[in-house]
């Protein structure tokens, strides 16, 4: 459980600092929309990090990798199943990082 805390606690502080940075591009280039778009992504994620996080205790290689969506239609990756929860944390963490290099290339482009 320490290190799902730690993994939470790293992607806290890079929220912060893209909030920094998102409030730097304001003042410098006057941008409105990385204001409000990449931390608003960026906190959606992590909610969905704290919810995938809390399943590492109810995991079992027999479940499937892919279940029947509860809202909507399609598929999605089971979190139950050991793959697909190591899939749907890479995926998480891989978007909030990206969009935190997304906000840190807008400050450095003129």
């Amino acid at each position: 459980m320490k290190k799902q805390t730690r993994i939470y606690g790293l992607f806290w502080v890079l929220f912060l600092l893209q909030i920094i940075l998102t409030i730097m591009i304001w003042w410098s280039q006057g941008l409105v929309l990385p204001l409000v778009v990449f931390p608003g992504l960026s906190f959606c994620f992590l909610l969905y990090l704290r919810y995938l996080l809390r399943y590492n205790l109810n995991q079992s290689p027999s479940e499937p990798l892919f279940v029947l969506r509860r809202n909507g239609l399609g598929t999605s990756l089971n979190p139950q199943n050991p793959l697909g929860y190591k899939l749907s944390l890479l995926v998480v963490m891989g978007v909030l990082i990206f969009l935190f290099c997304l906000d840190l290339f807008a400050l450095i482009s003129p």
